[in-house]
């Protein structure tokens, strides 16, 4: 796309956006814009690919179905009076929002974009002997840097003139360990709306921890299977946030009857003490920003308080059709990917209990940590999650060391088995969310630490 600035592009679309009169349609326009530059360090590879701006314009009106145009040059926009039809007595199709004007740009404490491409190397390269060298068990190190730079601008005709540019890094690191015939590891992951100031708490000492971490997995034993109390930690507890419950919220799911959570809403899903929320406007997460991209603004929305269901997430058509406020939820990949209802930030709000006294409480059970893979039942309310480590409780403690631990079971069941939710801060775990097997945008999830009564465990 030619390069024109955000006050052109403000200008060109409050001039089309104009064009179509409300009351008649309803009529968006958006720019989507990305910079990334991904480096990937290993034993055999050091791979960089540099995507300098990919950009584009969709837009679209209602007409009882959504009738949108996409194009990546700016000098196509004439295709929108060609191809966007303007009619009459259509206005009333979908619900009409109150306008709003904003230009934000998220400024990191360090700039990435201004980072040589060489220093970024560098570090990468730095991290990368320090763990490899750390100990000679260690056959495998891997590290991943993603860095992102979005901007996105919209527009539409109820007075809406937005602008967000929002950075976002991804960092991994995998130490893969063997000791004989046990070859085993652990990970460590940074994300969030953040610059190259992410390296700041990567000291010698995390990477200490996080190599130790892998090794301590080859003395790991196979956790028991059956039913159990379990503690999950933040990342575990994110998994049942977005994966098991999350997917069964998403209101287009609910309005083509896959959902199982349909019936549920205004009705107990969880244990009293439970309080779960989807909150783009969270500062920090990568599955931030300020507004969506249909120009919502970034809300907290309350899924469930006090156990009962409150509310399911929701886009602007999904609204208009439940008669609610969405909350921000409307999220496309990109310009040339289509619009779905989407999750952002999804979490347990944290507890009032110690972690401690938590674990004091258990004669027999598990702790799971590091979550490390989760499936969606959104028709059936299954769960299937798993975490990469985990912990034996015995008489109050925590003893030897797991392999990864499968959880599994009814999602209410789970939900209505929670006791106890630690007071530890709220902690958000960042990843990448696909619609099936398409389309996928950041997220984060999490919470505190959580005790389930009776949970059904196994070998991951």
């Amino acid at each position: 796309m030619n390069e024109t600035s955000y006050d052109e592009i403000f200008s060109l679309f409050e001039e089309i956006s104009n064009g179509f009169k409300r009351k008649n349609q309803y009529f968006d326009i958006l720019y989507d814009s990305i910079s990334s530059i991904q480096i990937t360090k290993s034993p055999s590879a050091e791979d960089i690919n540099i995507n300098k701006k990919t950009s584009g314009i969709v837009a679209r009106t209602f007409l009882g179905a959504w009738k949108e145009i996409a194009f990546n040059n700016i000098s196509d926009i004439k295709k929108i009076q060609e191809l966007i039809p303007k009619v009459s007595n259509m206005g009333n199709k979908i619900a009409e929002f109150e306008g709003w004007i904003l230009n934000e740009e998220i400024i990191p404490k360090k700039d990435s974009s201004k980072i040589p491409i060489d220093k970024k190397l560098e570090k990468i390269r730095e991290i990368y002997d320090y763990v490899q060298n750390f100990d000679n068990r260690i056959i495998r190190t891997e590290v991943r840097y993603n860095e992102f730079l979005i901007e996105r601008i919209f527009s539409n005709n109820e007075g809406c003139l937005l602008r967000q540019v929002i950075p976002r890094i991804k960092f991994f690191i995998i130490p893969i360990a063997r000791e004989g015939a046990v070859v085993d590891y652990d990970y460590y992951r940074k994300n969030g709306e953040i610059g190259f100031e992410i390296f700041d708490e990567i000291t010698t000492e995390k990477l200490d921890m996080i190599a130790q971490s892998s090794l301590e997995m080859l003395k790991a034993i196979a956790p028991p299977s059956g039913r159990s109390t379990v503690i999950l930690d933040p990342s575990v507890t994110g998994l049942i946030a977005h994966e098991s419950f999350g997917h069964g919220l998403e209101a287009d799911q609910v309005l083509r009857e896959r959902s199982y959570l349909k019936q549920h809403l205004h009705k107990k899903v969880a244990s009293d003490i439970c309080k779960i929320y989807d909150n783009p406007s969270l500062s920090g997460p990568i599955g931030s920003y300020f507004f969506d991209d249909e120009g919502i603004r970034a809300g907290k929305n309350a899924l469930v308080e006090d156990g009962i269901l409150k509310n399911f997430i929701y886009d602007r058509r999904s609204a208009s059709e439940l008669n609610t406020i969405p909350q921000g939820n409307g999220r496309r990949e990109s310009f040339a990917h289509p619009l779905n209802v989407r999750m952002s930030n999804t979490y347990f709000e944290p507890g009032d209990h110690e972690l401690d006294e938590m674990i004091s409480e258990i004669q027999n059970g598990v702790m799971l940590i590091h979550g490390n893979f989760g499936m969606e039942d959104p028709i059936g309310g299954g769960m299937q999650g798993t975490s990469k480590k985990g912990y034996l409780i015995e008489n109050g403690e925590k003893t030897k060391i797991l392999r990864s631990v499968a959880l599994s079971g009814s999602v209410l069941e789970l939900l209505q088995n929670i006791d106890a939710i630690s007071k530890d801060t709220l902690k958000l775990d960042g990843g990448t969310c696909g619609k099936g097997s398409e389309d996928y945008i950041p997220v984060s999830s999490g919470g505190s630490y959580i005790r389930v009564n009776n949970a059904l465990v196994s070998q991951g």
